[in-house]
C-alpha cells in the first residue's frame, strides 16, 4: 500500500532528522540518480515528497509536470546549509505558470 507515504530527498546530513521520524529518506548523489528517484516516487504515488533546495534545482521541470496530479505534493525545504530561497523563487515561478497569477505576492 502506497497511500499516505511521505518521502524526503536530500544530502546525507539533511535526511538524518527525517529518518529518525520514520520518513522514507533518499540521498541520491548525481543528477541522474536524483531524477530517477523522484520519478520512481511519483510513479509509486507517494503522497508528499520533500526535497532540499539543491535537489529541487535538478528537478524543477519534473516538479512542474506534477502540478496537475492529485499526488504528490512537493515541498521544498532548505538543506543543512540553510535557505538560499531558491526553492521559494522556483515554486513561485511554477505557480505563476500553472495558474497565471502570483499567489505568493505580498500585495493585497
Amino acid at each position: 500500500m502506497t497511500e499516505g507515504r511521505t518521502a524526503f530527498m536530500g544530502d546525507a546530513d539533511s535526511v538524518l532528522g527525517f529518518r529518525a521520524l520514520g520518513v522514507e529518506t533518499y540521498s541520491p548523489g548525481d543528477r541522474e540518480s536524483i531524477r530517477k528517484t523522484f520519478s520512481r516516487l511519483v510513479r509509486e504515488k507517494v503522497s508528499v515528497i520533500m526535497v532540499t533546495e539543491d535537489m529541487f534545482e535538478k528537478l524543477a521541470d519534473m516538479v512542474a509536470d506534477t502540478l496537475g496530479l492529485p499526488v504528490p505534493a512537493v515541498v521544498v525545504l532548505p538543506g543543512v546549509s540553510g535557505s538560499r530561497r531558491r526553492g521559494e523563487d522556483a515554486i513561485r515561478t511554477l505557480i505563476i505558470k500553472a495558474v497565471g497569477v502570483d499567489l505568493m505576492s505580498e500585495d493585497e
